[in-house]
């Protein structure tokens, strides 16, 4: 892959209604990354607590905010794990969901 995107990032927040309902809003903030395809062994070890690595995104540090969640081309991706790059950019490990209508593999 190793290509440029623009991508959000999504944070959330919670407030409460006047009779209190929690109300959640969520919060995108775009930004651009760099998108690399995710290792062998990175791929293995994640599959084994059941995620589906998708990509790996590669952001300036002072854009990033801790935020669990991004979106790519349409798709929602959740952060599983970050790193800390010497170059002053975060390494992003995103993974799709897995779901009950996933493919079971032998079936």
């Amino acid at each position: 892959m190793n290509q440029v995107s623009k991508i959000s990032l999504i944070s959330r927040s919670y407030t409460y209604s006047s009779i209190g309902v929690p109300i959640t809003e969520e919060h995108k903030k775009d930004v651009f990354a760099f998108v690399f395809s995710v290792g062998r062994s990175e791929f293995f070890n994640a599959g084994q607590h059941g995620l589906k690595p998708a990509a790996v995104y590669a952001v300036r540090s002072t854009e990033y905010g801790g935020q669990s969640e991004i979106e790519s081309d349409g798709e929602r991706l959740s952060v599983y794990r970050t790193y800390a790059r010497a170059d002053g950019r975060t390494e992003l490990y995103t993974s799709r969901r897995k779901g009950a209508n996933d493919d079971i593999v032998g079936s």
